[in-house]
């Protein structure tokens, strides 16, 4: 299963948690999913269009526990969950080797190495595990995310031009990066 036990990480100015949600996490997860899609358009959904409800979220969590190969981890500061980190692997034999995640952190959040906890946490989980590749979509606007993910050794692979229409009418583009777990 993939169940990430509680690991306690020390900050510049506290300590997170990383672990993986119990389901009784998900009316606090439905809150701050629907809080960090008010605070960015980094993410991939307007705000309004998240709709789990909370049995949904419950599903989805208890559907994570029980996937060998899939992630979810939650990170939690000072007794509030203030980040999340979903992978998945696609079960076609030809792309088995490699899987696609996404980071979402509460914007009051950004600059306390909570993203890099994140992502250290899921990089020691892929090596674990055998995953040789991974790989992610990042809006080509957000360069805080950009530099983080250089710092861990992913590389641009694709350019999706007007990638995403906001709803404003304009259009973001997205680049796709990954990172080689094997030489």
């Amino acid at each position: 299963m993939a169940k990430m036990d509680k690991r306690a990480i020390t900050l510049k100015d506290g300590i997170i948690e990383i672990e993986s949600p119990k389901i009784e996490d998900a009316e606090e997860l439905i809150r701050f999913i629907k809080t960090v899609d008010i605070e960015t358009d980094f993410l991939i959904r307007e705000p309004d269009e998240f709709k789990f409800g909370l049995e949904d979220e419950q599903k989805f969590i208890q559907s994570k526990l029980e996937s060998e190969r899939d992630l979810f981890l939650k990170a939690t500061y000072h007794g509030q969950i203030v980040g999340t980190l979903g992978f998945a692997v696609l079960t076609n034999k030809r792309y088995r080797h490699r899987g696609q995640f996404g980071i979402a952190i509460q914007k009051a959040c950004w600059g306390k190495g909570i993203g890099k906890a994140l992502m250290e946490t899921l990089l020691e989980w892929c090596e674990q595990i055998g995953i040789e590749k991974i790989t992610l979509e990042v809006d080509a606007n957000n360069e805080r995310a950009i530099e983080l993910y250089k710092k861990y050794g992913f590389e641009q692979e694709g350019y999706l031009k007007n990638d995403k229409k906001m709803s404003d009418g304009s259009y973001r583009d997205s680049l796709i990066m990954a990172k080689m777990m094997i030489e």
